[in-house]
C-alpha cells in the first residue's frame, strides 16, 4: 500500500485531473433524459459499496441481490441504508418480514453476486441459480450467502421513497465477519477483497490504496501552513 505526504496529496492530484485549458461542461437535468442523468451519477459517484441483500419472502422464498446505492448512516447505534431503484422483490420482501442480510462481495463471489442481478422472477431462487449457500443467521429469519466474508443481520427501520428509489434504512443486530480477514481485531481491507461499481459492467477492486491521515487546524497551524488563496 502507498503512502502519501498529506502536504503533496493536492498537488499530486491536481495533476492528473485538470484539462490543459481548463474547460469545462455545463449540464441542467432539466435538459437530461433520465437515462443519461443515471449515466451521469453511476460514472462520477464512484467507486461505490454494493450491498449484496438476501432476504426471504413471506411465502418462504430466498432471494439475494446486489445494491450499489449503499452506505453507513449511524455508527452508534449501527444503521445502514441501501436503495433499491424501483420496486424490486428485495424491497417487497424486507417490507413484508421486517429482516434482511447484508452480505459482502468479493472478488471471489463477484461472478455470483452478478449473476444475482438478473431479473429473476419472484419465485425463483437466486441462491440455487448462483450456487450459493443459504446460511441461517443467529438473530433474523433471513438467511446469509455462507460464501461471503461479512454477513450483516439487519431489522427495517423504514422505508422512505424519493423519486423513483427506495431508501431502505436497516439497524444491525448481528455481524458474522470470517476469521480469516480479521486482523488486530479489525477487518483489514487487503484480505477482505471487497469489490465496488464503477458505471456499466464495470467493477473495481480494494487493492489499490494509499493512506492521508487526517489533519487538524491545530496541527496545521503548528506546521506553519496557511491558505493558499
Amino acid at each position: 500500500m502507498t503512502s502519501i505526504d498529506p502536504a503533496n496529496a493536492t498537488a499530486t492530484t491536481t495533476a492528473h485531473v485538470s484539462p490543459a485549458d481548463g474547460s469545462k461542461r455545463d449540464l441542467a437535468p432539466a435538459d437530461l433524459s433520465g437515462r443519461r442523468i443515471y449515466g451521469l451519477l453511476t460514472s462520477v459517484v464512484v467507486p461505490r459499496p454494493i450491498a449484496w441483500v438476501s432476504t426471504r419472502g413471506a411465502d418462504g422464498v430466498p432471494n439475494v441481490a446486489p445494491h450499489s446505492y449503499f452506505t453507513v448512516i449511524s455508527s452508534d447505534p449501527p444503521i445502514l441504508a441501501f436503495v433499491s431503484t424501483g420496486r424490486k422483490d428485495t424491497l417487497r420482501n424486507v417490507e413484508a418480514t421486517g429482516e434482511y442480510v447484508i452480505n459482502i462481495a468479493d472478488e471471489a463471489t463477484v461472478a455470483a453476486m452478478n449473476l444475482c442481478a438478473a431479473d429473476f422472477p419472484p419465485d425463483q431462487d437466486e441462491f440455487a441459480w448462483a450456487g450459493l449457500t443459504p446460511a441461517p443467521s443467529r438473530v433474523v429469519g433471513a438467511p446469509a450467502v455462507a460464501e461471503s466474508p461479512v454477513s450483516i443481520e439487519t431489522r427495517l427501520i423504514e422505508v422512505r421513497q424519493y423519486g423513483n428509489g427506495f431508501l431502505v434504512v436497516g439497524e444491525v443486530v448481528h455481524f458474522r465477519i470470517a476469521e480469516r480477514v480479521f486482523v488486530d481485531d479489525r477487518v483489514d481491507p487487503g484480505l477482505l477483497a471487497a469489490v465496488g461499481r464503477m458505471s456499466g459492467s464495470t467493477y473495481a477492486r480494494t487493492t489499490d490504496r494509499f493512506d492521508l491521515e487526517r489533519p487538524t487546524y491545530a496541527g496545521l497551524r503548528e506546521q506553519g501552513r496557511q491558505p493558499v488563496r
